[in-house]
């Protein structure tokens, strides 16, 4: 019947509808508090905490590096934006309603209007705790602003660029048919998309990019109370967040930066190495930004220096908007390095050097011929160590030129070009890498050769006319600018007047083994062992080497070059002053050393300092007695009147001993300047070299640069006045 076929069809369509509509009911009245509860959605991730990496403290208790903390004030994106983003402002008044009121318009605007004041109120607060106008935070928002937008325009538009390159586009040369079929199966690609697919988003909709959704600085270095007062009441700052970094500083500057060292943020190639070193997992736990030292003590304690970094749990919204942090780990700060160097002694000696190396300098009066002839064209630099006899404490390290520290942690392109441009190679650790000939400072090894030989009588006179064999050439100094000999000549008189041609008699005489194995003994032609990375032997030619590779021709000349310091023999600084320690000490080889022990820091389960050790051992082989012959000799280069140190390192204080070196170096460039030795010299407490390169005479340039060395090893407190009487003129 009609009627029934109606009534049929007719609930045949109302049963779709009545399941939509008990759908709807059941959300509306059922499971309303699930979909209201969308508003509250957050999201958890997991932050590290920044840690404190330990300090650097030199043994007289001043801060050689440190970390600092700065305090970084962000605000949410969506917080500074200007006019407010619609759907945001919406979100943020529909938080603060029920569920119910939520449906009512007039309490939304409400809530908006209460929204955009409290925004406002936050800028006004803002600005007083910052100390700035609001006009001054309101262009500090601005420009972020503007920043985002570019970025936002940039992204859409490359969107869209893609978008209208994927639509196919029809070609007049299709035909009728081909266009029907066409648009039926892009009719039912579409029918079959609309139903088994969710709906994409209209193209109406922009991209909302990462930046929308995060936190911008508005100011940096802010004071620490100010970051206090903003962390400690989150309520009356919302959509505020205080970033925590931790900043290494160096406040001495210059204070031996080639020793000291820096840290840098650890890069990407470190991270995948130390990865395929320990597949199992990081013994130290390196990751990305953290900070792993350099160079210099701050790489080679890094272990002890390196702080822990926490862990936090940071909750945030469905804006991106933190809502509160938990503390998972707390983060454990570095262990402090205190170090072996003395820094008022420290500042002197590099003052000392840069005077040293400004008063060598050509005057601006000087003619053209005669700054032609002037030292520091040529002379580059120069170093002085000085270094405990005893255990081998660095106490100065000095280089000229050096550089800022500071300057390395950010530098400009400008500065660092700059600093790389310098001729004078400020970077250049001299102390541990500078390699040179250390002419007549090495006569004190080889007088210890010749002495253990047993083939030389030290108290035999041998005969010195100036020159070994012929007049032209193995030459003194005297002979070279006076004609003259030293006439009959013993060891000791050989030291103190550095007399070359006793050298060579004595070096033909014993051999160059003998020399080779007594330098090798010495430590020479190997790194010291020093506790900073980067270290140089120097090179110690060998008259028989084992290794073929290491062979080359070996002619008398070498043995007797290498006798007097020159030749293919090169040296350290630090090198030099452990020798001068050796005789010193009666024979031990000291290693000489930076880190003098390490303190832990206040979250550390100990708090005992922990003193660090090194290897300590005698030269093998070595007798008392020669030591006591060279060091009667070295006493006597300052002491006696026809010393080479008599007249410039001579003072009534202070006996020094020590030996005056001016290497040669070839090429018409300037002689090298040494003088090396060790003070009180009867009870010797402090060894140490200094060396300027291409300064000329050793006893001209150098030995006064030592004499007020011990000036100031006086002065500072280090030595006490021995009043000695000297020997007079």
């Amino acid at each position: 019947m009609p009627g029934v076929r109606v009534v049929l069809l007719g609930l045949i369509l109302m049963l779709p509808l009545l399941a939509v509509s008990g759908r709807l009911l059941f959300i509306q009245f059922m499971n309303a508090e699930y979909f209201y509860s969308q508003f509250g959605h957050t999201t958890e991730s997991f932050e590290s905490i920044p840690s404190r990496d330990g300090r650097i403290v030199s043994i007289d208790g001043r801060v050689l590096a440190m970390d600092v903390e700065r305090f970084d004030l962000q605000m949410h994106y969506r917080w500074l934006e200007e006019p407010s983003n619609p759907r945001w402002l919406k979100q943020q008044a529909l938080m603060l309603l029920d569920p119910k009121e939520r449906r009512d318009v007039e309490a939304v605007e409400a809530a908006q209007t209460k929204i955009l004041a409290r925004r406002q109120q936050l800028r006004d607060e803002l600005a007083l705790v910052m100390r700035v106008t609001p006009d001054e935070l309101q262009e500090s928002c601005r420009k972020i602003q503007q920043r985002v937008e570019t970025i936002i325009a940039s992204v859409n538009e490359r969107a869209e660029q893609v978008q209208t390159a994927a639509q196919p586009q029809e070609t007049a040369s299709e035909s009728k048919e081909e266009t029907s079929q066409k648009y039926l199966v892009t009719f039912w690609n579409l029918l079959k998309e609309t139903l088994t697919r969710p709906p994409r988003r209209p193209q109406r909709d922009r991209i909302v990019v990462r930046e929308e959704l995060d936190y911008h600085t508005i100011n940096t270095g802010i004071p620490r109370e100010i970051a206090l007062a903003i962390s400690a009441h989150p309520e009356r700052f919302p959509g505020i967040n205080i970033e925590i970094a931790t900043l290494r500083e160096y406040p001495q500057k210059t204070i031996a930066p080639h020793e000291i060292g820096i840290r840098h943020r650890i890069d990407e190639k470190v991270l995948a190495d130390r990865k395929q070193r320990f597949p199992e997992g990081d013994p130290l736990d390196y990751q990305d930004g953290d900070r792993i030292g350099k160079m210099g003590v701050e790489r080679s304690y890094d272990r002890y220096l390196r702080g822990l970094r926490g862990l936090k749990r940071v909750v945030k919204n469905r804006q991106g908007e933190i809502i509160r942090t938990e503390i998972m780990r707390e983060a454990k700060s570095g262990d402090d390095v205190v170090l072996t160097l003395n820094t008022r002694l420290q500042e002197d000696l590099q003052n000392l050097l840069d005077q040293s190396l400004d008063g060598l300098q050509p005057s601006p009066d000087e003619s053209p011929d005669e700054k032609a002839k002037s030292l520091p064209e040529i002379s580059s630099g120069g170093c002085i160590v000085v270094l405990d006899v005893r255990s081998g404490a660095i106490v100065a390290t000095a280089s000229a030129p050096r550089y800022d520290l500071n300057l390395l942690l950010n530098p400009s392109p400008d500065e660092w070009q700059a600093v790389l441009n310098n001729p004078k190679r400020p970077l250049f650790p001299r102390a541990t890498q500078m390699m040179l000939p250390p002419g007549s400072t090495f006569k004190a090894l080889t007088s210890i050769a010749l002495l253990e030989s047993g083939k030389i009588d030290p108290d035999e006179l041998y005969s010195c006319r100036g020159y070994l064999d012929r007049p032209d050439q193995h030459r003194d100094y005297i002979y070279r600018h006076y004609g003259v000999g030293h006439n009959d000549i013993s060891l000791t008189h050989a030291l103190s007047q550095s007399c070359n041609v006793y050298f060579f008699q004595a070096a033909r005489r014993m051999g160059p083994e003998t020399i080779y194995h007594w330098a090798d003994q010495m430590g020479f032609g190997k790194p010291t062992g020093i506790d900073i990375p980067g270290e140089r032997g120097g090179h110690l030619p060998n008259p028989s080497p084992t290794n073929k590779k290491d062979k080359s021709p070996w002619y008398p000349g070498d043995t007797l070059g290498v006798a007097i310091g020159q030749s293919r023999l090169t040296v350290t600084p630090l090198q030099i002053a452990r020798l001068m320690a050796v005789v010193a000490n009666d024979g031990e080889l000291i290693v000489p050393h930076l880190a003098h022990s390490i303190v832990p820091s206040s979250e550390s389960s100990t708090t005992t300092r922990q003193m660090i050790s090194h290897p300590r051992r005698y030269v093998s082989g070595i007798h008392p007695g020669t030591l006591e012959r060279v060091r009667e000799g070295l006493i006597e280069v300052v002491a006696h009147p026809r010393g080479t140190g008599y007249k410039t390192v001579r003072m009534k204080e202070m006996t020094i001993a020590g030996k005056t070196g001016t290497a040669e170096t070839g090429g018409g460039k300037n002689d090298h300047a040494w003088f090396a030795g060790f003070v009180p010299a009867e009870r010797p407490k402090y060894a140490f070299a200094v060396v300027i390169e291409h300064g000329g005479s050793g006893s001209q340039v150098a030995g006064p640069i030592a004499k007020k060395l011990v000036q100031s090893l006086l002065d500072i407190g280090l030595l006490t006045s021995n009043a000695v009487k000297l020997q007079a003129n």
